[in-house]
């Protein structure tokens, strides 16, 4: 997780972040709330966090920003996407959070650079095929939400790492991500799953599966191939305990949570 100091920049008026990124500290020019936005000169602010602003973001907030890669939308108590954010480029991160968001509208013009999109706890009950264009994207959180299946027209979506699905209505495991051969980390937690296809346990660099508070009570026969997982959570399973002992038995150096 980033961790944020705010800090007085003594050249400008911009608030500046600095960030842990993956254990290597590095100052990224930040402006963080809509005044401080509004008051610096854009042009090198690389990230805008404009978490839990309530107010009308004008468009001028969002003119001059040549350097921005991430942008923060979240917990502002709107479902719609202020129109001048779709004119921003190189977006390669962006956080659209807690805002009751009931559909999601078409980001294809970042199609090209975005690479994180956080849609958790809005009101989603579905989600579009447009989706599917962001072919860059390699972590998709949908945590939250109440998407009941995942279309077909996200296949494209190959260059995907990480899926969070936790706590939405998903009575099976969707066909699609079979599609998702670079998935290291799948977070089903909370859906009112009853089964894992085989063809979960055959994705080729999974690392983490988390299947936790589901109705599964029995994985597939064969589950050799997940000797390679780092982590396997089952917790508040409806698991048999002899069922347990298989796992255990069959992934031995797995870090299985029951």
């Amino acid at each position: 997780m980033n961790k944020w100091i705010v800090l007085l920049c003594a050249a400008s008026v911009a608030v500046v972040g600095c960030f842990d990124n993956k254990g290597k500290p590095e100052d990224v020019p930040t402006a963080i709330g809509l005044d401080a936005l509004l008051a610096t000169n854009r042009a090198n602010i690389v990230r805008v966090i404009l978490r839990g602003e309530t107010r009308s973001i004008p468009d001028e907030a969002f003119s001059g920003l040549a350097a921005i890669k991430m942008i923060d939308l979240s917990e502002r108590g709107t479902k719609d996407v202020p129109a001048a954010a779709f004119g921003l480029k190189g977006i390669k991160e962006f956080y659209f959070a807690r805002n009751g968001l009931e559909t999601l509208p078409d980001l294809s013009c970042w199609a090209e650079t975005l690479d994180y999109l956080n849609l958790d706890d809005n009101k989603l009950t579905a989600i579009p095929d447009h989706v599917g264009r962001l072919t860059r994207l390699k972590w998709l959180r949908l945590n939250g939400n109440k998407v009941a299946d995942l279309p077909s027209g996200l296949a494209s979506l190959t260059n995907l790492r990480r899926i969070y699905l936790k706590h939405n209505a998903l009575t099976a495991v969707p066909e699609v991500i079979k599609s998702w051969t670079a998935l290291e980390d799948l977070s089903l937690d909370g859906n009112p799953i009853t089964s894992v296809p085989d063809w979960v346990v055959t994705l080729p660099h999974l690392r983490a599966v988390s299947l936790c508070d589901t109705k599964i009570t029995k994985l597939p026969a064969d589950l050799s191939p997940w000797k390679k997982l780092d982590l396997l959570a089952l917790s508040a399973c409806p698991l048999p305990r002899e069922e347990m002992k298989r796992i255990r038995a069959a992934l031995p150096d797995v870090d299985v949570v029951f």
